[in-house]
């Protein structure tokens, strides 16, 4: 390897939004100062050898008609917890929220997780503050 100075030194950085990513972060970050590498380096021998080692898919692909249908229904829980002078949201009192066929919101909201629904509800007040 040419083009690095040193073949054993690394950086790498997680994604914030990979639910994965933020699990090995954190399991990472539970490890001594100086144990990091070491648990790294037995991690990626055992994933190597084990021949019971899973195929897992690279990340979770959200279904974008889930993430409608969660940003319908919070919309329409903000519409009735609005004050009757605050501005309305594009939905109007007594619409109903569009329901995919097999989306169970429970489901979904726990799939997206507090972060995901927070983000979520982030992103549409972004937008409302324009």
């Amino acid at each position: 390897m040419a083009d690095k100075k040193s073949e054993t030194r690394f950086t790498i950085q997680f994604s914030h939004t990979d639910p994965s990513h933020l699990q090995v972060a954190e399991i990472l970050n539970r490890q001594g100062r100086r144990s990091k590498a070491q648990y790294i380096v037995n991690a990626v021998l055992h994933y190597e050898s084990c021949s019971e080692t899973p195929n897992m898919p690279r990340t979770a692909e959200l279904d974008v008609k889930v993430i409608e249908a969660v940003v319908n229904r919070i919309l329409m829980e903000r519409e009735k917890e609005s004050p009757v002078n605050e501005p309305k949201t594009a939905y109007s009192p007594g619409m109903t929220t569009p329901k995919p066929e097999g989306i169970i919101f429970d489901d979904a909201l726990e799939n997206l997780g507090p972060d995901g629904v927070s983000a979520i509800a982030d992103v549409l007040n972004s937008f409302r503050n324009r």
